[in-house]
């Protein structure tokens, strides 16, 4: 297979099990009282951060859970936790913290974005295989596109906030909180098994 087939295939992989559409309506549920400006961060510092921890884990992933004693079930288990937790605050008003206003409570959506809906144990695991299959490069290059592409979804989500309304976000982001309970509890009992 050439350069060029070993990037792309690992593009469709990573684009896929990233699945910045299915952060849009989260994405736009942390940042509705937010201007233009703070959304255009928010989505940069969540791509930044999804983006760093991709490359860091496909370099040093599994040496460093290994030097840890940490498995991917285990990290399954700690993203679930955070999936469930994140979905409870969005589906019942639960504050869990006092970041959430403010610039700290913005650095927390971009860190929630970028971990463990954009970069999460799927997207690490797949990332150290493709590595395995293809090498680095293409992968870092198909890596690097996803992430591209995903920063460009984001960053235009204002517009699509502007034709929805908030009121639509809002009831949208109680039911995403039930959908992020569930996938926390998959990814829980997904680790359990695994």
């Amino acid at each position: 297979m050439d350069s060029i087939s070993m990037v792309i295939a690992s593009f469709v992989t990573i684009f896929a099990i990233m699945d910045p559409f299915a952060s849009l309506p989260l994405f736009l549920a942390f940042t509705r009282r937010c201007n233009e400006k703070e959304l255009r961060s928010v989505a940069t510092k969540a791509v930044l951060i999804a983006g760093c921890l991709a490359f860091i884990f496909t370099l040093v992933g599994p040496l460093l859970l290994s030097a840890l004693s940490i498995t991917l079930s285990d990290f399954k288990i700690a993203g679930g936790i955070v999936l469930v937790l994140l979905g409870l605050e969005n589906s019942i008003n639960l504050h869990l913290s006092s970041n959430g206003k403010g610039r700290e409570g913005l650095d927390s959506a971009a860190v929630l974005i970028g971990t463990p809906l954009l970069t999460g144990p799927g997207l690490m695991t797949s990332l150290v295989i493709l590595d395995k299959e293809y090498s680095t490069l293409p992968v870092f290059a198909a890596l690097l596109g996803a992430l591209l592409v995903s920063w460009v979804i984001l960053m235009n989500a204002g517009r699509v906030r502007k034709v929805l309304g908030d009121r639509v976000i809002m009831v949208t982001s109680k039911v995403i909180g039930l959908f992020l309970i569930a996938m926390g509890i998959a990814f829980i009992r997904s680790g359990l098994v695994g």
